[in-house]
């Protein structure tokens, strides 16, 4: 398998995060800017390097996360595509553990951008830079996470097709 590929769908679904988190970044900076109030963490973060880096340091947390998981998750899917007598079933599960990891993340964080636009609405605040960029952004995010999605098809076609071409070398 290649390690080309497996990095490929790292780095898309990476990039796809940091669509999204531009966009958060955008909808909590209005807030902050609104005097609007935020959670603990965010505030306190704020409080010691300031609004922007404060911000961003809050933001960063969360992504590292995200990049934590999906590194141990993208490993696991590179190892499993190794095992000879299962690496099919392993690998489509893991394959399928993968994309709903990233799906589900990137439709909560979508949400929590939405939940944040709201608020903004709500307090009769200009939310128009905020929404709009959760649109670009978001599209820009789904085409990453359907690329992602069919890098992980091509790359279950390639060891498939391999595995085929060992099974009928085996038999010669």
């Amino acid at each position: 398998m290649s390690f080309r590929e497996h990095s490929g769908i790292y780095v898309l679904a990476s990039v796809s995060n940091v669509f999204l988190t531009a966009s958060q970044y955008l909808a909590v900076s209005a807030a902050v800017a609104s005097y609007l109030p935020l959670d603990p963490g965010t505030s306190a973060l704020i409080a010691s390097y300031g609004r922007g880096p404060g911000i961003v340091l809050a933001l960063l947390l969360n992504t590292l996360a995200f990049q934590g998981i999906l590194l141990v998750l993208v490993l696991i899917l590179a190892l499993s595509s190794t095992i000879k007598t299962v690496w099919r079933w392993a690998y489509a599960f893991l394959g399928v553990v993968v994309s709903g990891f990233v799906g589900y993340w990137l439709g909560l964080k979508f949400l929590v951008v939405l939940e944040w636009i709201s608020t903004l609405q709500n307090n009769k605040i200009d939310s128009s830079n905020p929404y709009s960029g959760l649109f670009w952004f978001g599209l820009a995010s789904s085409i990453c996470y359907v690329l992602m999605i069919l890098l992980l098809r091509k790359s279950y076609g390639k060891l498939a097709e391999n595995a085929s071409a060992e099974r009928i070398s085996n038999q010669e």
